[in-house]
């Protein structure tokens, strides 16, 4: 028994019982294996199902609040230019039965006009916190969720403007969420999973449950995490709303700051996995009692009978052919391999007689090969470029006179191929570093491949010497590789003919770069030239961009109090600090007049023109910073934006040319330059340049002018951008901007009293507001002049 299970070490027997053994512990890591990957799967799988029902729930109630935003946006437009108000918010309230308010509200909260569901109050009068924002055209304000009971309510506010994009009314309404409830109970996760709405701090706004929805429900106490965090999370796993082990996944809202949860019992997804681990078990077992017949049947039919076949091969010595006999008498395949090698053995002892006349033979032909193999070498020799050879093995077996003189020694036998780059001193040109083994051409023949280089340089002991490098293998008739020859010669001369050539190709970049001072890369990217070289005069292009002044503030008198080598030292210590601030924002300096910049932006236009102009002036304020401490005086600037299309392109003569850009759009640009300095502000803009701003971004803007261009019969709105203003100024520009607007408005109409009042209000309000008082005084002279 125990010599059945304990064979020898070296015996078939044992390397069978080894080899079930291996396939049944294949199997048990197999079975292990499927259950996690089974377990796994299912888990995705719940992933996959909880993210799709949270996306599906999210897309429906996204639409929910988006059909409410357009529906309220179309009847703010409808207000605008209708005057028929009643009807209108009659019919907004038919539309959506979800809605339960209705009201039109005037800035100063007296309710214009209103539309209720049966028994809710009418107020005369609305303080709601949204009347309180300033919205843009077509910008809806969403409050907080309320509740009435357990039933939720959202507030929603759309401004109503007129022709001239001021506020007039807040559309202000009320939208019931119970529909939300009824797509809640109507989405299906599982057996027995649900779905529900939170906002972000956690208050449940629908569930089934009712109950739970209400102000005085905590969703973060309840469940130990937040909405946002469930959202964040690839997958949850804990106890849900109604008590039970929940895997669970969020989604957040596009429309509103809302989130929602997907909840389903744990219990649905693991039982299947259960199940299939015990089919495998089953499996298992089955394959156990196959395997221990499996290795009662080969040791009696195939271990033992080959156990007597290697007895008899043992017999099998040079010259005792005779005792050789028949092992074995079975009629299966055993007993006809065993008949099988007794006829070898028959042949082999033909076979040794005609090896010894062999052998003779090949004495012959190898002395005919050495003298052929002398001749090779001969030739070898007189070659003008280095040979080395290795043998299949990668052991060096020939080197030319040649290869030894640049090598700098021949044939060292007992090196391998590793250590070639070493023992020849092989390395990559230009560094101290070994030529890598799997790079080197004579390696790669070692591996079939025909290969060049012509980065590796030598040590002879004397010098470094480059050498170009061919690599190619040499097969016999049976395709095997027999050797792998290098051949190489000296290109000491072809590099120094190289390095001539970078060197002028380097000195040719950098001329091209002190060209790049005089004339921007991106004038010639607009022009169409890939080099200063291409250009020619009277070279044009026509192109929408924004055109940015710059100047120094009365630099006139400043510089009469510096020398002429301090004013140098001003202006190029003002612009250098001007120039990033530009670039940063995707514009380039067209020229520089003086103390003036003139820049061009090409791509988006107006957002990088006026957030760089922002960061230009904020940089200023670091500038004079440092010039405080050091005892100087503050520089003030003033920056014109205008937006539109211009002309680029190159003016002179013969020996001389410059790049100019030209058009209505410079000239206007650089007179709202000169208007910062009438209404001291340090930013305008014209209303070309405001109406290409993405007004998503949160620029602090308001309407201070009308121009009229020279030789121009229309108008040009001028705006002024405040973000740089201390903060005191900006916020009070902000609280006073409707008042402010509406005192232009009265301005434009020449009602000189009405527009004083307005503009006296805004300096009482803010006294560092320079325009107001600018358009005080204009009004109270036309009402002297009156």
């Amino acid at each position: 028994m125990w010599h059945w299970l304990y064979p020898r070490r070296d015996s078939l027997r044992r390397q069978i019982i080894q080899q079930m053994l291996l396939l049944s512990g294949i199997g048990g890591v197999g079975l292990v294996m499927a259950m996690s990957f089974a377990l796994l799967t299912r888990v995705e799988q719940a992933q996959r199902g909880l993210e799709r029902v949270s996306n599906e729930a999210a897309l429906s109630f996204d639409l929910f609040v988006l059909e409410i935003q357009s529906d309220i946006r179309a009847t703010s437009a409808s207000l605008a230019t209708t005057p028929n108000d009643l009807e209108i918010l009659r019919g907004l309230l038919a539309r959506n039965r979800s809605l339960l308010d209705v009201q039109l509200v005037a800035t100063d909260g007296t309710v214009l006009a209103q539309r209720n569901r049966v028994g809710r109050p009418q107020p005369a009068q609305q303080d709601h916190p949204l009347l309180d924002l300033t919205l843009n055209r077509d910008q809806v304000a969403i409050g907080d969720v309320g509740f009435d009971g357990q039933f939720p309510y959202l507030d929603l506010a759309v401004p109503v403007m007129n022709e001239l994009e001021l506020p007039v009314a807040t559309l202000l309404v009320r939208v019931a969420l119970d529909d939300l409830w009824n797509q809640t109970i109507n989405i299906r996760v599982g057996q027995q999973g649900y779905v529900y709405i939170t906002d972000v701090q956690g208050q449940i706004i629908a569930f089934r449950n009712t109950r739970l929805q209400g102000p005085g429900f905590d969703l973060v106490a309840q469940l130990g995490r937040s909405p946002s965090h469930i959202a964040q999370a690839d997958v949850n796993f804990y106890r849900g709303l109604e008590g039970g082990w929940m895997l669970a996944a969020g989604r957040s809202l596009r429309t509103v700051d809302w989130y929602v949860i997907v909840e389903q019992p744990a219990t649905e997804l693991l039982w299947p996995v259960l199940v299939g681990a015990l089919v495998w078990l089953g499996a298992i077992a089955f394959v156990g009692i196959l395997v221990y017949n499996v290795l009662r049947f080969t040791q009696g039919r195939i271990v033992m009978p080959l156990t007597r076949l290697t007895e008899g091969v043992s017999n099998l010595k040079p010259g005792q052919w005779h005792l050789v006999g028949v092992m074995l008498t079975t009629d299966d395949e055993l007993g006809a391999l065993a008949q099988a090698f007794q006829a070898m053995a028959l042949q082999l002892q033909s076979s040794f007689v005609a090896l010894a006349d062999n052998n003779a033979k090949m004495q012959v032909l190898n002395e005919a090969l050495s003298h052929s193999e002398e001749q090779l070498r001969q030739f070898l020799e007189a070659i003008p470029v280095g040979l080395f050879v290795l043998d299949a093995t990668g052991t060096p077996y020939y080197a030319n006179e040649r290869a030894q003189s640049l090598l700098g020694r021949g044939v060292v036998p007992n090196a391998t191929v590793a250590q070639l780059p070493e023992v020849y001193r092989a390395y990559v040109i230009g560094t101290n570093q070994l030529y890598p083994m799997e790079r080197q051409p004579i390696f790669r023949a070692l591996r079939g491949e025909i290969s060049q280089v012509d980065d590796l340089e030598v040590d002879d002991g004397r010098r470094r010497i480059p050498l170009e490098v061919w690599g190619r293998p040499i097969f016999n008739a049976k395709g095997e590789i027999l050797y792998a020859i290098a051949a190489f010669q000296d290109i000491s001369e072809r590099h120094r003919v190289e390095q001539e050539r970078r060197q002028i190709t380097r000195q040719l970049a950098q001329l091209n770069q002190a060209y790049e001072r005089f004339v921007p890369e991106e004038f010639l990217q607009l022009l169409g030239k890939a080099s200063i070289i291409d250009v020619q005069v009277g070279d044009a292009v026509e192109r929408e961009m924004s055109v940015l002044f710059a100047d120094i503030c009365h630099f006139t008198s400043l510089a009469e109090q510096l020398t002429p080598e301090e004013t140098f030292q001003l202006i190029n210590s003002f612009l250098s600090r001007m120039e990033p601030p530009i670039t940063r924002h995707r514009g380039f300096v067209d020229k520089y007049i003086g103390d003036e910049i003139m820049a061009l932006f090409p791509q988006v236009g107006a957002d990088d023109a006026v957030q760089a102009a922002i960061a230009m002036l904020r940089q200023l304020a670091r500038y004079n910073r440092t010039r405080q401490q050091q005892g100087q005086a503050e520089i003030e600037i003033g920056i014109g934006i205008n937006t539109g299309s211009v002309v680029l392109g190159t003016v002179g003569g013969r020996q001389r040319m410059d790049s100019t850009v030209m058009g209505d759009t410079v000239n206007l640009a650089s007179r709202l330059e000169r208007l910062t300095r009438t209404y001291g502000v340090p930013l305008l803009i014209s209303h070309h340049t405001f109406l290409a701003l993405n007004h998503e971004c949160p620029y602090h803007i308001r309407l201070i002018d009308y121009v009229q261009v020279k030789g121009k019969s229309a108008h040009v709105a001028v705006f002024e951008v405040f973000d740089v203003d201390p903060k005191p100024v900006r916020q009070a520009k902000l609280a006073t901007r409707p008042q402010f607007e509406q005192g232009m408005l009265l301005y434009q109409l020449e009602q000189w009293p009405e527009a004083a009042a307005q503009f006296r209000a805004c300096c009482w309000q803010n006294s560092g507001d320079r325009v107001a008082e600018i358009y005080l005084e204009r009004a109270q002279q036309r009402l002297r002049s009156e």
